[in-house]
């Protein structure tokens, strides 16, 4: 069968992203069946629907899929829909090739599975979670797909659930297939190529979906394996720089040493440098200069609050003390920099919890500089994570209430606002765009 794999269009021009997830089916799919197994990225394109007739004409595709990471950006000061552009994708799919299997999945799709199958007629099927043991047996199953669990499909003009599918084992992780996706045009860009090292998330923030995509329990690939593909792309595609996907890098904590003691094993910190989530309880002194020495140049952290009984709230183990502990250990060492997700407004905040975040905020910025980043935004109220739920009780949403709006429009009441100090969010947008005129100025690219 030829397969044609696309990765889903954005709809406006942003620096590439290596789409790892379809990379990674692509070759598990190309290792483990006969297929012909094509790609295309139409993010890297000029001419992004030209691309993909051409593509269509080329390989007359008898199955394609979809890959959509994300339905927008999350982002409440960049807020813009990407979905949108899927139902464009789909109809020049199916009227190009109206024969075809179309099938979608991905993060994106996943999270608002059957909403999406509803909007999207051409749609044939959609895979819920993760794809590759659920592509592989529809492609062989089309005539059966209620056998096929982790699949929506349809039948009698109605969308039905085949039932939950069967996460991947890490064990068949094809290591070594060779990549299906060239990363060379995504090394345009520092750290856009990912590379996973594990599935799967332990904690239980109230606004992350993670365990419903991955499941709750962390499963880990092994690490010769890992650095294999690290070695791979410096040596053959001249990788400089790249990132851990992983949801958190250092849980378990012995799976990120062991990963890091590897990279330093065979030499390779000094040949590229990379940046991972970290949890901040987790991290000990020896496991900062352990992954410093492997080449980390950035730990990248997701506290969402700076108060004890806020982080409590959001469902995060850490607390204040960690995040300070993490920020005394960027002080004490320049050779690496450090930078904080932090949430504006989130649920049980107060004021003095706000003035004690932004006091914080300053004062980082003032000592590290350059060397400290620190984000805020609103959380994206999605399904599947409590905080939709408490978006509902406290009257923001109501219970029947899409969080996949129709329009672009429809994105800005999705953000959860905590009414006690949703207001002073605004001094956040001040600081924001002060830096960014400054850096205007400065002729630098605008950033924080």
């Amino acid at each position: 069968m030829r397969i044609l794999l696309v990765q889903a269009y954005l709809g406006r021009l942003e620096p590439p992203v290596f789409p790892a997830g379809l990379n990674a089916l692509g070759r598990f799919m190309r290792k483990s069946t006969e297929h012909e197994i094509e790609v295309l990225d139409m993010n890297l394109q000029e001419r992004p629907y030209d691309a993909l007739d051409q593509a269509l004409s080329t390989q007359s595709p008898e199955m394609v899929g979809i890959s959509l990471r994300n339905v927008d950006t999350t982002q409440f000061r960049d807020r813009f829909y990407y979905f949108l552009e899927t139902p464009r994708t789909a109809e020049a799919i199916k009227a190009k090739c109206p024969g075809t299997c179309l099938v979608i999945g991905g993060p994106g799709f996943s999270i608002y599975a059957e909403e999406i199958m509803e909007r999207v007629p051409q749609l044939d099927f959609g895979i819920v979670s993760e794809g590759e043991y659920v592509f592989r047996s529809l492609s062989s199953s089309l005539s059966r797909p209620e056998e096929v669990g982790g699949l929506l499909y349809r039948a009698n003009g109605k969308i039905k659930n085949a039932g939950r599918g069967e996460l991947f084992d890490l064990a068949e992780y094809p290591d070594a297939e060779p990549y299906i996706v060239d990363p060379k045009p995504y090394l345009r860009a520092p750290f856009n190529v990912g590379v996973e090292s594990s599935r799967g998330c332990a904690q239980h923030c109230i606004y992350c979906v993670y365990p419903f995509l991955n499941g709750s329990r962390v499963r880990c690939r092994l690490p010769e394996r890992i650095v294999d593909e690290v070695q791979m792309l410096i040596e053959q595609h001249g990788l400089k720089t790249f990132q851990f996907i992983d949801p958190v890098f250092n849980i378990p904590s012995s799976h990120c040493e062991a990963v890091c003691s590897e990279i330093i094993r065979r030499g390779l910190g000094d040949k590229v440098d990379w940046i991972a989530w970290f949890a901040e309880r987790n991290l000990s002194k020896e496991q900062w200069e352990l992954a410093v020495e492997a080449g980390c140049v950035e730990f990248a952290f997701s506290p969402d609050a700076f108060a004890d009984h806020v982080l409590k709230r959001m469902g995060k183990v850490s607390r204040r003390r960690d995040i300070e502990k993490t920020f005394e250990m960027a002080s004490r060492d320049p050779r690496a920099r450090v930078s904080y997700n932090f949430f504006i407004s989130p649920p049980g905040e107060r004021l003095s919890d706000f003035f004690k975040l932004l006091k914080f905020f300053v004062s980082a910025k003032l000592k590290l500089r350059s060397r400290c980043r620190v984000f805020a935004s609103y959380i994206r109220i999605e399904p599947h994570a409590e905080i939709h739920k408490t978006a509902v009780e406290e009257g923001m949403l109501s219970p029947n209430e899409t969080t996949l709006p129709k329009t672009q429009s429809g994105l800005r009441r999705l953000f959860y606002m905590n009414k006690r100090t949703r207001l002073l969010g605004k001094v956040f947008g001040i600081i924001y765009g002060a830096k960014r005129a400054i850096r205007r100025m400065l002729g630098k690219k605008s950033g924080v």
